[in-house]
């Protein structure tokens, strides 16, 4: 029987989430068609995660993901956190943004409120959804097994930014995104040190995507949201950093609970 490090294993994890991410791009170079998913698969890392676990864990590992996966309940107080101090966030993000010379939004844009609920169901599925099970329940919770919480977010979070290339590149989202997305880590990882739970993670996630993407994001010229979207990058380096110095590295848990070199039986057969 063979082992595999948590660090190789998690490798192997982030490079299969991206090949089912990003093959609609190298489908649709050979050939051309409409019904390739382009740029990104947003179910890639959703699939990726219980493959690798079943593979080198078999069943027991993957009873263990889905238990933690499926755990709801946590502190009342974590999930008026992620949804309103997320809210908060964007309106003193928009706020300054306006501030600082972005244009005002029409009263029939500020009307357009409800395209948050309308696309609420596309929106569960194709960003958190399929994104925190894996790269918090799965990637955080095994990383910071083997390093504190804290550099473990930080490498999620640079993976989770890899993951974005596509969108990146080709300016789907604003550049500052690149810097939000890191920062944003160390947020979920401290809500599932505190909380045990991805779905406190999700709410967070979907907020931003909702609210701030959906919604304002459709406000604003190129110009004016990446001047907004900067303001609420600061906005979340601010919350990591108050988050590393307040509680430490372990971000409110409890710590590394077994050393690295880690390995974990491939299972066979």
């Amino acid at each position: 029987m063979t082992t595999m490090t948590t660090r190789v294993r998690l490798l192997v994890f982030f490079v299969t989430a991206y090949a089912l991410t990003w093959f609609g791009n190298l489908g649709n170079l050979i050939h051309p068609a409409d019904w390739w998913p382009r740029p990104m698969f947003p179910l890639g890392p959703i699939i990726a995660a219980p493959l690798v676990i079943g593979f080198t864990e078999g069943r027991a590992g993957l009873k263990a993901w889905w238990v933690r996966i499926c755990r709801v309940r946590a502190p009342a107080w974590l999930y008026v956190a992620a949804v309103g101090g997320t809210l908060a966030l964007i309106a003193l993000s928009v706020s300054l943004a306006l501030f600082f010379g972005a244009k005002m939004p029409s009263a029939a844009q500020w009307a357009s409120w409800p395209v948050i609920f309308a696309s609420l169901p596309i929106g569960i599925l194709a960003g958190p959804a399929p994104e925190e099970p894996a790269f918090r329940g799965f990637g955080q919770y095994e990383l910071q097994q083997t390093m504190s919480a804290f550099a473990a977010s930080l490498w999620i979070g640079l993976g989770v930014l890899v993951w974005h290339f596509p969108i990146l590149v080709t300016g789907g989202i604003p550049w500052p995104i690149a810097i939000a997305l890191p920062a944003v880590s160390v947020v979920y990882a401290w809500m599932y040190q505190v909380g045990q739970s991805v779905w406190p993670l999700v709410a967070l996630h979907l907020t931003v995507n909702q609210v701030s993407g959906v919604y304002f994001g459709s406000m604003f010229t190129k110009h004016d949201d990446e001047l907004y979207i900067g303001f609420f990058t600061l906005g979340l380096v601010a919350w990591a950093l108050a988050l590393r110095l307040r509680l430490g590295p372990g971000l409110g848990g409890q710590g590394t609970q077994r050393a690295e070199p880690m390995t974990i039986p491939v299972a066979s057969g």
